[in-house]
């Protein structure tokens, strides 16, 4: 591997103009695919194996108007109009009509008509729409038609929001300045590090390139799968952050390669072949541990997981080919332009004194580390898992607002009621029209006997069928009534249930709709669902043999989602976890090496847990972060941030550990060579994390509460990591097992090198000696 990479970073250096214009049509070609053709990102369409989609295909046969995604549009007041003059009464129910009206809209809610659902009142008015097909066939076009068909209801005065589905992709995350701020403050650190204008600028501009390339193949991408609104921000949060930090390894060796006396090529060559291959090492970590996220049965999380893993693997091959091309083209002006006072080198003198004081109070900094690490985690046990509802998002999103003005006027629980389904065994029976019957009115009757028959009158149309509405010539069956009339009697008497509304019966389908009490994200909602589940709806089940009844809607399927994710929770670790601990073997030979990297990594990732569940499920100082209440982790940000947590860990371990291993066959001492290891990469290992941990950090300000923990938790375990456990913890370790760190079957262990022989005096000198004595 070193060998290639070698010849690899000595062929970009040497034809670097072709390495530059074969990067410009790569930034060029992805930049058109994903502007011209970029699709829209979407949350997840289908929930396979769970009790909601099972309600979904239920409800296909006899409401297939109901089975597409929701969106719920408020109607509220200002102080131009309210709901309650007719006035704006008649703009509200025209804005319903263009609605209804809309190919791409399947069935929407009409509190004005009898039957068709909706909440009303003097200050809002609330109906809930179907899209037809399903969250990946809704488009920009979609929702520019939905804002122009509510423009009657705008013009009157009135306050239109959207919740639900529409809301969450109009308010997709959005690069901003403070993403700027990171790389500012990124920027800043390498000046530190490399103490040069233009070395500390080359990391930023090869990251930049390859994010360029990584984000519109995304943008791209999603024009054929279903990609959740947060994988850019979440590749571009650690692209970017990853990308500087690869950059910088090789840069800093390749000063080193200079200042040693190498030609321009030499230096580049050899670079790559001891930084590069634990580049290759590190960001192959990163990826294989964060594609261990298919392993968690849910196509959005899988999603999220490919997608900041094609944007590691990108930065990879930017910083194996594009940097060396840069390096070549630069060659020994790399250190102009200084920063002056600034001497990065006296820095190694310092932590090399430090891990010298770690060697000698191993047990004390063990113990006290170990410790702090520890209690940082205690709030992982009371981590409650929750998925992004409507109720949770920022003040500022507009399906929060949307969310606001229902819980207000009618009730936390009509915002997201359940929908119970309930279906009967057998085939179903349609309503027959009755033939026409002659009848005979006096002479004018019998005057059709002898003469030609006046044209009987036209009987009058029936009227229409509002769009979407059940299908009138199937006949309810009387089985599907009964049950539910039951379920609805029982339901209605269960805590925590307002109300249950009228049964809708066609053919052998039934469906109610069950109004909760508490809002999306309480614990109390989720414990609802599942004595409904659990309890009423099986025991009605259980009496009627045969009969499907289920309960569904958009917050049990956001329970759903939470129940999969803890479910799969498990394999997702053993997987990751299994294959880093085998490329660390791979790369080191050694058994206790990877374990006890692997048990460092997980201390790391409870801590930031921990944090994580204090400052948002428990709320201390959540207002800090633009949030106004506490509200439960998303469901997947633990799962994410393990597969994510993991792997950056191991870019850190590798980079140590290289350098120890390196010394410690040198001179076969396990202390000094932790000394060794301590002093070389320090520098480097802080200057890395402080980019992460400001590239992270910079995305906290952003609205979305899963973008908010994601960057604080990933910020939080970069900084216990490079700090606590990189810098105290694993040199403590190491002192304390010594030579069982390098343990391989057969190996022997490494000798000293013999000392350097006594200088030898000068013939005269020596003869001048020898007379004398």
């Amino acid at each position: 591997m070193a060998g290639f990479l070698e010849a690899l970073g000595r062929l970009c250096a040497r034809r670097r103009r072709t390495v530059f214009e074969l990067w410009v049509a790569a930034i060029l070609g992805a930049g058109v695919l994903g502007i011209m053709h970029g699709g829209v990102f979407v949350q997840q369409s289908t929930l396979p194996g769970t009790e909601t989609q099972r309600a979904i295909d239920a409800l296909a046969q006899d409401f297939p108007a109901m089975t597409g995604p929701t969106t719920t549009v408020v109607f509220h007041e200002t102080r131009e109009a309210s709901p309650g003059d007719w006035r704006a009464a008649l703009t509200i129910g025209q804005s319903i009509e263009n609605i209804g009206k809309l190919k791409r809209v399947a069935f929407v809610e009409n509190p004005y008509v009898p039957g068709m659902g909706g909440l009303k009142d003097d200050n809002a008015v609330v109906v809930r729409l179907n899209f037809a097909g399903t969250m990946s066939d809704v488009g920009h076009a979609d929702l520019d038609a939905l804002n122009r068909a509510v423009e009657p209801a705008r013009l009157a005065g009135l306050d239109v929001k959207f919740g639900g589905i529409v809301a969450m992709i109009l308010n997709q995350p959005k690069s901003g300045p403070q993403e700027g701020v990171g790389i500012v403050l990124a920027l800043c650190v390498l000046l530190l590090a490399f103490g040069s204008y233009l070395a500390a600028g080359i990391p930023i501009l090869v990251s930049l390139c390859g994010m360029a390339v990584a984000y519109s193949l995304i943008h791209f991408a999603a024009s054929f799968y279903q990609i959740a609104p947060t994988a850019p921000m979440c590749a571009a949060m650690l692209g970017i952050g990853a990308g500087i930090d690869y950059a910088l390894f090789i840069v800093t060796r390749y000063r080193q390669q200079l200042a040693e006396g190498d030609d321009v090529e030499t230096a580049v060559g050899r670079a790559m072949a001891h930084s590069g291959h634990a580049v290759v090492f590190a960001g192959g970590t990163v990826v294989f541990a964060i594609c261990g996220l298919f392993l968690s049965g849910i196509a959005f999380v899988g999603t999220i997981g490919i997608s900041t893993a094609l944007a590691v693997a990108i930065m990879v091959a930017a910083a194996l080919t594009l940097l060396p091309a840069v390096l070549g083209a630069l060659g020994h002006r790399i250190d102009r332009y200084r920063l002056p006072r600034v001497r990065p080198d006296r820095s190694s003198r310092r932590w090399a004194a430090w891990g010298r004081h770690v060697d000698r109070h191993a047990w004390p900094y063990a113990i006290v580390a170990a410790l702090v690490l520890l209690t940082l985690s205690v709030p992982t046990l009371s981590l409650r898992f929750g998925v992004m509802a409507d109720s949770m998002s920022s003040p500022q999103m507009e399906a929060r607002q949307a969310y606001d003005i229902v819980a207000r006027e009618f009730g936390a629980g009509h915002y997201s009621p359940f929908v119970v389904v309930a279906k009967v065994p057998g085939e179903e029976k349609r309503v027959r029209p009755k033939p026409a019957v002659p009848t005979v009115d006096g002479s004018e009757g019998l005057g059709g006997l002898t003469k030609p028959a006046v044209p009987a009158p036209s009987p009058p149309p029936e009227p229409a069928r509002p769009k979407g509405a059940p299908d009138a010539s199937k006949k309810p069956d009387k089985d599907a009534v009964l049950i539910a009339q039951e379920l609805r009697e029982r339901l209605s008497e269960v805590p925590g249930v307002v109300f249950v509304g009228e049964p809708v019966v066609t053919g052998k389908t039934a469906i109610l709709q069950v109004t909760p009490r508490d809002a999306p994200h309480a614990e109390s909602t989720t414990d609802l669902v599942h004595r409904l589940r659990d309890v009423e709806i099986a025991a009605v089940r259980d009496a009627h043999p045969g009969t499907e009844i289920y309960l569904g809607g958009e917050n049990p399927a956001i329970i759903d989602l939470a129940a999969t994710v803890g479910e799969r929770m498990p394999a997702v670790v053993i997987a990751v976890v299994g294959v880093a601990l085998l490329l660390l073997v791979i790369a080191f030979r050694s058994i206790v090496v990877p374990v006890k990297a692997a048990l460092m990594n997980l201390l790391s990732i409870g801590a930031s847990f921990g944090v994580v569940t204090a400052v948002f499920q428990w709320g201390w100082g959540i207002r800090l972060f633009g949030v106004d209440q506490a509200i439960p982790i998303m469901s997947f940000v633990p799962l994410f941030m393990f597969a994510l947590i993991f792997g950056l860990s191991m870019d850190y371990e590798v980079f140590l550990l290289s350098r120890i291993k390196e010394e410690y066959e040198r001179s076969g001492d396990p202390h000094e060579s932790v000394v060794v290891g301590i002093g070389a990469t320090a520098r480097l290992i802080t200057s890395a994390a402080l980019i992460m941990i400001f590239v992270f950090a910079s995305f906290v300000p952003q609205p979305d509460p899963t973008i908010k923990m994601m960057a604080l938790g990933l910020a939080v375990a970069v900084a216990m990591d490079a700090t606590i456990v990189r810098l105290v913890l694993v040199p403590a370790l190491m002192s304390l097992l010594g030579h069982a760190n390098w343990w391989w079957p057969g190996r022997s262990r490494p000798s000293a090198p013999p000392p350097p022989p006594p200088p030898t005096r000068p013939a005269a000198e020596q003869l001048e000696l020898e007379l004398t004595s």
